[in-house]
């Protein structure tokens, strides 16, 4: 009777090992896929915010140069760390793109 018991328990606690692998299987999958967008989330993000920085620029000092700082991206407290670590370089990469290239249409 107790070696019923004790193989039934083995089998119940197997089982819901097996279940709770594939759980964190599939929350570090989805984890993953979530946070290799971070850094083209913010490369868009700061693409657009260069290029309006640029045309203003362009507009108001004509030749001269005059980023001195990249502004720092919002970030949502939703974010994992590696998703937001990812937007913050995305953004940073974006909004120099976006600001040297409408910079070098203004110079020609």
């Amino acid at each position: 009777m107790e070696n019923k018991e004790s193989g039934r328990i083995k089998k119940v606690l197997a089982v819901l090992l097996v279940v709770c692998f594939i759980l964190s299987v599939t929350a570090a999958s989805a984890s993953a896929a979530n946070s290799s967008n971070g850094y083209n989330d913010g490369y868009k993000k700061g693409y657009e915010g260069g290029k309006k920085q640029g045309q203003k620029d362009c507009n108001k000092y004509g030749i001269k140069e005059v980023l001195s700082k990249i502004p720092s991206p919002l970030n949502d407290k939703r974010w994992t760390k590696f998703y937001r670590d990812n937007y913050n370089r995305g953004f940073q990469k974006g909004y120099l793109d976006g600001y040297n290239k409408y910079r070098y249409l203004c110079l020609k």
